[in-house]
């Protein structure tokens, strides 16, 4: 199995390099990051969801399951993207450019039909929904998985 880290970095990476994608947010690529869990600093995605500054896109490992065939294994990730518009504009808009971004450098497609790092087939958007926390604000999340390729250890 791949590392987690690392797919949750190459999916923060892939995001960070679509300009139209950026261009929406507060600080450009940096305001998209990571969630790396660091105990006991980081250890709690809900609070972190709701200190997430304005204009900004969080990038969450949330799960891996084993996806048996009859013939293959495979490990698939699920991958949540958070969107906070910043003040006065929707995350409406983030999630467009978000599912229609191509990365730059790239191919020329958009970054869901190419994988996200060596190992793993390009990403599938299983659901794009908004929430509600606690509180009763919205909050916007994009679901993703990823399969591995195989087991490469």
């Amino acid at each position: 199995m791949i590392s987690l880290i690392e797919i949750t970095n190459a999916m923060t990476a892939k995001l960070q390099s679509i300009p139209e994608l950026v261009a929406l947010l507060d600080a450009g690529a940096a305001s998209v990051f990571p969630y790396i869990d660091e105990n006991p600093k980081r250890n709690s995605i809900s609070n972190e969801i709701y200190r997430m500054p304005a204009g900004s896109i969080l990038v969450v490992w949330n799960g891996t399951v084993l996806e048996a065939a009859e013939t293959m294994e495979a490990w698939i990730h699920v991958i949540q993207i958070y969107i906070r518009a910043r003040r006065g504009d929707s995350a409406l808009a983030i999630i467009d450019a978000l599912m229609d971004g191509i990365p730059v450098p790239g191919d020329g497609l958009r970054w869901r039909y190419c994988p996200i790092m060596d190992g793993v087939l390009p990403t599938v958007v299983r659901d794009i929904a908004r929430l509600i926390d606690e509180e009763g604000i919205d909050y916007f999340v994009v679901t993703s998985v990823t399969q591995e390729i195989g087991d490469t250890e």
